[in-house]
């Protein structure tokens, strides 16, 4: 298991007016590493942060988030960001910078190996099925109210009986919700 002396944080800025503004040299090299072609610097800068979210309820999250360190307080908190071999869970740090303007720092603080989930694998075939992944804890949606870790969703929704994939779109669970405008609140 890798520790967080070992890395460099990923950061961005966003502007006042919300379009991505900087990002570190960091940030390219994790997304060149990590099949992130669609977010390299020359395709989202100057692009507005929700661009990037596709889902309304991650979307209201981070806005609460911007409107508390807007006001002058910095957010932290924790997420995952797994690649289809490896778990692994980062501490984001957004705290306000000059005029209007956010930064995003994250730091990998945990990373270990597993067996390859071809779920997430990018260039895996793809269904036209859609399957919801948390952007904070990574569980997969399979139910209205239930969402399981990836490894027992795909046994659980029985992907590997179709020829392939179906997509993948993030959101997030209500635990992860609720936590974070727990923490936000209590700020």
């Amino acid at each position: 298991m890798a520790t967080a002396a070992q890395f460099v944080p990923i950061s961005y800025r966003i502007d006042a007016a919300d379009r991505i503004v900087w990002v570190n040299g960091e940030w390219a090299h994790f997304a060149q590493a990590n099949d992130g072609g669609s977010v390299l610097p020359e395709i989202i800068l100057g692009m507005k942060w929700e661009q990037a979210v596709s889902d309304p309820s991650v979307r209201q999250l981070y806005r609460e988030i911007l409107k508390r360190v807007r006001g002058g307080a910095a957010v932290s908190f924790d997420y995952r960001c797994d690649a289809p071999n490896r778990r692994r869970t980062f501490a984001m740090t957004v705290r306000p910078v000059a005029e209007g303007a956010v930064e995003f720092e994250s730091l990998l603080i945990r990373e270990e190996e597993r067996p390859t989930v071809v779920l997430l694998e990018k260039g895996c075939a793809r269904n036209d099925n859609l399957v919801i992944v948390c952007s904070w804890c990574q569980q997969v949606k399979v139910a209205a109210t239930l969402w399981l870790p990836v490894e027992e969703a795909v046994a659980q929704l029985r992907l590997f009986e179709d020829e392939a994939m179906p997509r993948l779109s993030h959101g997030i669970c209500v635990p992860c919700r609720d936590k974070m405008m727990a923490e936000l609140e209590s700020n």
